[in-house]
């Protein structure tokens, strides 16, 4: 960071870099050009929830990785990423003196955007703890939806769960991505004339949507093909305390993808996984899906 600089910042988790998280990126812009700032991001690599209380943590949109990605393509001139431990134990008089020292001049809150181990609340109480640093604080408005709802990474989080992949990329203006390297499996879907990639997803902390059968991107070396991705526990050909495993079947890609590394940009759930009484009846329901995944992601 150039010493010599001054800043317009934000503190927060910006888990999924969605909607939400960009129009406060734009206000931020805004008033910072105004003031002849420079723009920084103050985030962590997992949810405060993982330091504060491990149990109530919910699984991340976003690995540090991806957040660090997104950001980078977000507009923002710097950013800064810590691990949430580091700074628990300040308050947040402390924090903002910190944030003073590093150049920040104006310091802007989100809506449900909170910080230090003192628990402060209202905008007015964070003025009275910058009083003295130098840092000015202003509230940032917040981003709703048509129906006046906020659009913000938990409710996304639950959208997810449920499988509802839909609703949940119109909030976060893209596709919901996986990725990971293409691992060895049981090659069972050869069998019956569906090849599959298996995906392994490394960080645990990661969330992976509901059971079902997804119409997705698949991005690789490159290029993306069209996908037919199972996400759950091939109740037909497993056992029912089987692992989760993704598996994709991409439509085109001929070559051997083992050990590539694979992203899944999911754009529609077609349906729930189920059970079938054979794998002929799987291979059957299997060729409606590739069917219903190449009209969908032709409209996309």
């Amino acid at each position: 960071m150039d010493e010599r600089r001054r800043y317009a910042a934000v503190v927060g988790t910006f888990d999924g870099v969605h909607r939400g998280h960009r129009y406060l990126l734009d206000d931020l812009r805004q008033r910072a050009g105004a003031r002849g700032l420079a723009t920084r991001v103050y985030t962590f690599t997992d949810h405060p929830l993982a330091t504060l209380c491990p149990s109530r943590a919910p699984f991340m949109l976003t690995t540090a990785a991806e957040k660090i990605g997104l950001l980078g393509r977000s507009g923002i001139d710097e950013y800064s990423i810590c691990d949430f431990a580091e700074v628990a134990p300040m308050t947040a008089r402390e924090y903002i003196e910190l944030l003073a020292r590093e150049g920040v001049g104006l310091l802007l809150i989100g809506y449900d955007n909170r910080f230090g181990s003192d628990r402060l609340v209202t905008v007015d109480q964070f003025v009275k703890a910058a009083d003295g640093t130098g840092v000015e604080i202003q509230q940032a408005p917040e981003l709703t939806d048509a129906d006046g709802n906020p659009i913000n990474s938990s409710r996304i989080r639950q959208l997810i769960a449920d499988g509802d992949i839909t609703a949940a990329n119109a909030l976060l203006g893209y596709r919901y991505e996986l990725t990971g390297p293409v691992v060895h499996g049981k090659q069972l879907g050869r069998t019956i004339g569906f090849p599959t990639a298996n995906q392994y997803i490394a960080d645990g902390r990661k969330l992976i949507p509901a059971a079902g059968v997804y119409a997705c991107l698949a991005a690789v070396d490159g290029r993306e093909y069209p996908a037919m991705v199972n996400i759950g526990h091939r109740p037909t050909v497993d056992r029912s305390d089987a692992p989760l495993s993704i598996e994709a079947h991409i439509i085109g890609a001929d070559t051997d993808l083992y050990d590539r590394m694979l992203t899944l940009k999911v754009c529609d759930r077609l349906r729930p996984e189920r059970r079938f009484d054979s794998l002929d009846a799987l291979r059957r329901q299997l060729e409606l899906d590739r069917a219903t995944t190449l009209t969908l992601l032709q409209r996309q």
